[in-house]
């Protein structure tokens, strides 16, 4: 087990650290606030925190952030694995261009060479090479053409085919390969889980902890085979899986991609000594769906409590430079096109005077473009204000002076019918009017605490409906923040007593070195 003792020179007063934790997660940490969270109380609470994603720089970062030690790793490319159509194609269009890319450059060859062919033609002969007839130049040059277009007209029918999305061949080959390798076809079907453990696994063994955290569904199968690479050194670990969302309710991603997910984590959360996920019906859903044995912890994904003593982070009001009649509603989250943030923009150019802030992960993102452009061609671009995220600790404090918060989750997967996102909290917590769609757990949360008002999912008049409902008394939605134990359970202080007990009696067991009851030295690949 490793110990790292303090000594602080005013007073020598040692703290014991009961153990190093390794927080593991397949993305760039920033903008996670449940991971940082996480990361941030555990170590407050006297465990070695290191935490572990991935760098967008193409080279390892390794600093320290308030108590926290962060290690980014770039992720290198790889071929995923070739499907049978991409076999197929091959066979079907045999003179298309290996990589599409080379089929523009063999337009601009036919376009320099017709210019060549005039160029020597005006030369008249002057060059000995020009002697050759000019029916035999011009032959040699229409070959040209007519072979480098057949490759270019091959390659476009070559990528249309490919295009098409879970035709009868991929059907057909998915079938297959789950049928020869069972759940272990997630290999076959994607290769991400293996690109993410490639860069990471060094980096977990280097650190040598005594407790991994493997935050949501990629980061529970390379984290399985550390932990047993590491038992089979003799170092003892324990796992703790942190499952974000119900695997098998992704239904939306492409489906290569959602078997290889479902099949990953049915595989390796059996090797899991403890896990915890972010909602009540999501427990309950893993508990059914994987025949646990018990029902997981539950820790929310619910905000700080506010700190005056941190700096002052500015507000939403000013930052859009707006009066404090203007009515101004907030969006604040991931920015995607499954999101449908369009359709805030959509209803606001029906409500007279309404801005809307967005605080979105990446304002350059394509997507967050194509918003600007909605905007603007309804004419109100001056009236969507997009910026970047704010440190998740003083969100519900810059937040607090907007109308409202919106959300236009949709309905019908079932990601999006248990969850209680973190926008719930946020907005909350920020004393904001909420406006969400009729997803279940949501709407019916809004509903029993009256703090908003819910609409139709995909119905832009019935979201115009509540948020000029919001408008006209936006206080009488306000009502219930003024009971200080309203929200009390939605605090991350008091949601984080669940992690401290799952570490103790994980960090606890591995300080005895006995054998992990879910962890087999010989883990399966």
């Amino acid at each position: 087990m490793n110990t790292v003792t303090e000594r602080n020179p005013a007073d020598m007063f040692q703290v014991t650290r009961p153990g190093r934790v390794v927080m593991v997660v397949a993305n760039r940490i920033d903008g996670d606030s449940r991971v940082q969270k996480s990361a941030q109380s555990m170590a407050e609470e006297g465990w070695e925190v290191h935490l572990v994603g991935l760098s967008v720089s193409r080279k390892p970062e390794h600093y320290r952030h308030g108590d926290v030690e962060y290690h980014k790793i770039p992720v290198l490319k790889m071929d995923p694995p070739k499907r049978l159509r991409e076999r197929v194609a091959a066979l079907k269009y045999p003179l298309a261009y290996a990589v599409s890319a080379r089929a523009g450059f063999g337009m601009q060859r036919i376009k320099a060479e017709r210019i060549e062919l005039e160029a020597l033609a005006d030369e008249r002969g002057r060059d000995g090479l020009l002697r050759m007839p000019r029916l035999v130049r011009r032959m040699g040059r229409k070959v040209q053409r007519v072979w480098i277009g057949r490759r270019i007209d091959q390659t476009k029918a070559r990528d249309r085919y490919l295009e098409r999305e879970d035709g009868f061949l991929d059907r057909v080959s998915r079938r297959w390969w789950t049928i020869l390798l069972g759940d272990r076809v997630w290999r076959r079907l994607d290769n991400d889980a293996v690109r993410i453990e490639l860069a990471l696994r060094p980096e977990i063994l280097r650190l040598e902890p005594d407790l991994l955290h493997a935050h949501d569904m990629y980061p529970i199968g390379f984290c399985a085979r550390a932990a047993a690479a590491l038992h089979r050194q003799g170092r003892p670990v324990r796992l703790l899986y942190d499952a974000h969302e119900f695997v098998p309710g992704c239904d939306t991603l492409p489906p290569d991609r959602f078997e290889s997910l479902v099949r990953y984590e049915r595989r390796y959360l059996p090797y899991a000594d403890a896990i915890v996920t972010v909602s009540a019906p999501l427990a309950d859903l893993l508990r059914e769906h994987h025949g646990l044995d018990r029902t997981p912890a539950v820790v929310l994904n619910a905000p700080l409590s506010a700190d005056p003593s941190r700096p002052d982070p500015g507000d939403v009001r000013s930052a859009c430079e707006l009066g404090a009649d203007t009515p101004l509603a907030v969006y604040s989250g991931w920015a995607a096109p499954e999101r449908k943030i369009e359709m805030i923009i959509e209803a606001a150019r029906h409500v007279p005077g309404l801005h809307v802030a967005f605080l979105v992960n990446r304002p350059d993102h394509p997507y967050v473009q194509s918003l600007i452009a909605l905007g603007r061609a309804y004419g109100i671009e001056d009236r969507l204000h997009f910026r970047g995220y704010v440190d998740y600790a003083d969100l519900p404090r810059f937040l607090s002076t907007a109308t409202m918060g919106v959300h236009p989750m949709q309905t019908g997967p079932i990601n999006h019918e248990i969850a209680l996102p973190n926008k719930f909290f946020e907005y909350s917590h920020a004393h904001l009017p909420l406006v969400v769609s009729d997803v279940k757990t949501l709407s019916q949360e809004v509903r029993r605490l009256g703090n908003g008002e819910v609409f139709t999912s995909g119905d832009v008049g019935s979201l115009v409906t509540a948020i000029e409902k919001v408008i006209a008394d936006p206080e009488s939605y306000r009502a219930v923040y003024r009971d200080p134990t309203a929200l009390a359970e939605y605090t991350w202080e008091r949601q984080v007593h669940q992690y401290v007990a799952l570490y103790e009696a994980l960090t606890g067991a591995a300080a005895t070195k006995e054998p992990a009851g879910a962890l087999a030295d010989s883990l399966p690949a």
